[in-house]
């Protein structure tokens, strides 16, 4: 006799994650909630060594010590293994969420799973009708009202497919970024983000992170299309790489976020 396969609920990111499992608690599902490594649109991807990124958030980055973190790679061979049926939950607008979809439809390998593609779809909140560009917006009961889990559907083949190979053409490529344009994931030069830090400087000292959040605000709510953001990481990383370049200045005695004071350079303009 054979042994049904345990559904999982799959997602990128610990934050989507609890979300999605406080909504299936609510609705009186305990399956599983696994939440993959969030960070792969930035970084090294081929060859897929955890050790090999965290070197390279750490040099070239120049990460905040609180964000020197080894990704686990048990999250990926618990969602993929061949006695689960995996539910995976995504946004694909999100440049994180889709690098990570694309990562896991590569390691299924052509086996089956269903997906619940939040993408475009209009979601009920206490504050009205709204589109998401991330499940990381997304609150329990903002997924109960909207009714996402009722919009679970198989993947086709040829979707899983065309995933698959949509990542190994990112895997050759390899660049630092990865970033959404016209729906897909494409890979962008280290120096992507570099005039939204500049032009969110201001010409007087301010602590770095404030320049960062207004980045990231400004990528995520005041562009369009939405949600165009990436990680603090990576602009942190950046404001330092634009200071020693002379293109920003900064001061502070570091290692991190909050150590650091930013000013756009006397005599530039703000953008």
């Amino acid at each position: 006799m054979s042994v049904k396969a345990e559904t999982v609920h799959v997602t990128g990111g610990v934050s989507p994650a609890d979300s999605i499992r406080d909504a299936l608690r609510s609705q009186g599902c305990e399956a599983r909630v696994i939440a993959l490594p969030s960070r792969l649109n930035f970084g090294p991807i081929d060859p897929p060594d955890p050790d090999a990124r965290q070197r390279w958030i750490r040099t070239v980055l120049r990460c905040d010590p609180y964000d020197d973190q080894r990704e686990a790679e048990e999250p990926w061979a618990d969602a993929t293994s061949a006695g689960v049926h995996p539910v995976y939950w995504v946004c694909l607008t999100d440049a994180a969420e889709q690098a990570s979809f694309l990562e896991f439809a590569f390691r299924m390998d052509g086996r089956p799973f269903d997906i619940i593609d939040a993408t475009a779809l209009d979601f009920v909140t206490r504050d009205g009708i709204r589109m998401p560009w991330s499940l990381g917006i997304m609150r329990p009961e903002d997924i109960v009202a909207s009714g996402l889990k009722d919009k679970r559907r198989t993947v086709e083949s040829a979707e899983c497919a065309a995933a698959a190979a949509a990542w190994a053409r990112l895997r050759r490529e390899n660049a630092p970024l990865r970033v959404v344009c016209d729906g897909r994931l494409v890979s962008a030069p280290l120096t992507h983000f570099d005039p939204v830090l500049v032009a969110q400087a201001s010409a007087d000292w301010e602590l770095a992170v404030k320049v960062v959040g207004r980045a990231l605000h400004h990528l995520c709510v005041e562009v369009d299309p939405p949600g165009q953001g990436v990680s603090d990481i990576v602009l942190f990383g950046r404001v330092q790489a634009l200071g020693a370049a002379g293109d920003l200045e900064i001061r502070g005695p570091g290692p991190g976020l909050r150590d650091f004071e930013v000013r756009r350079p006397a005599g530039r303009q703000s953008a």
